[in-house]
């Protein structure tokens, strides 16, 4: 083998274990880029007070409890409005998890339905050092006990 054709094999080597890194890269991400497109698809909605557009953007789950009216001062009643240039956003399980706000305040669930992602509403407010604080269904977080001290 000459030297010309090694080096074509080992260049060849390389830029398919590097093509190979970037497809494992955007398969592993997928899930979280996706859910963050709806996400911000519901904010684009709910800005432009667009209710048919949102319905098709949330959960069974979510539109069993709530339903979505546009607000007199915009918006869409009970939907977020804004995402933050530092939101952050995880894979938990099967959902995917975004937190809007400057990695601080609510953190909401969007879940995979009907080959879709899907916003399924607030899971819990994220607190300094990452601290998660889980909501109770009603959407609220949970009372601490007086009697505790905490």
């Amino acid at each position: 083998m000459t030297a010309e054709r090694k080096g074509w094999w080992i260049g060849g080597g390389v830029a398919l274990l590097l093509l190979s890194g970037v497809v494992g890269l955007a398969v592993s991400t997928g899930p979280v880029r996706g859910a963050v497109s709806t996400y911000h698809r519901l904010l684009d909605a709910a800005n432009r007070q667009d209710v048919a557009a949102a319905v098709r953007l949330c959960s069974a789950r979510y539109l069993a409890g709530h339903t979505l009216v546009a607000s007199d001062e915009g918006g869409i009643i009970g939907l977020p409005r804004n995402i933050h240039k530092n939101f952050q956003a995880w894979r938990e399980g099967a959902e995917v998890w975004l937190c809007p706000s400057n990695r601080l305040g609510p953190v909401y669930r969007l879940v995979r339905e009907e080959g879709d992602w899907k916003f399924d509403g607030p899971v819990g407010l994220l607190g300094s050092g990452g601290e998660m604080t889980p909501m109770s269904e009603d959407g609220l977080p949970p009372l601490k006990d007086a009697g505790s001290g905490s």
